[in-house]
């Protein structure tokens, strides 16, 4: 699994900094870390900046804090960082691509069986 603070650890040497909404470097990190970049800078900038990093879903709209240094919930599809004027939505194919990058999906408990007296 991949989370934004191994990512972060693997492009210190790069010059990572937010300057806004953005994730700039002093140099340019290697083309291999540019698609996971794409998903997990909002949580770099979260990191760097000492904000907070936000998840929400999508069908049922639900805003959640995540930790930098966990994979993504299974059910996210929004990204921000506190004080972003924006979301950043999370392309679908890189669920499919990098799906080290997201947390399993939980599996749904079985329906409990409630016994009835009387």
């Amino acid at each position: 699994m991949t989370t934004a603070t191994e990512l972060l650890a693997r492009v210190r040497g790069y010059g990572p900094a937010a300057e806004g909404a953005e994730l700039v470097f002093a140099t340019d990190p290697p083309p291999e870390l540019d698609v996971l970049l794409r998903v997990l800078h909002t949580g770099i900038r979260a990191v760097l900046t000492g904000r907070r990093w936000w998840g929400s879903t999508d069908g049922k709209p639900r805003v959640v804090e995540l930790n930098p240094s966990v994979p993504i919930p299974a059910d996210v599809a929004l990204l921000a960082v506190e004080g972003d004027g924006v979301w950043d939505r999370v392309r679908p194919d890189a669920r499919i691509d990098f799906p080290e990058l997201f947390a399993a999906p939980e599996t749904a408990r079985p329906a409990r069986t409630v016994a009835r007296t009387g």
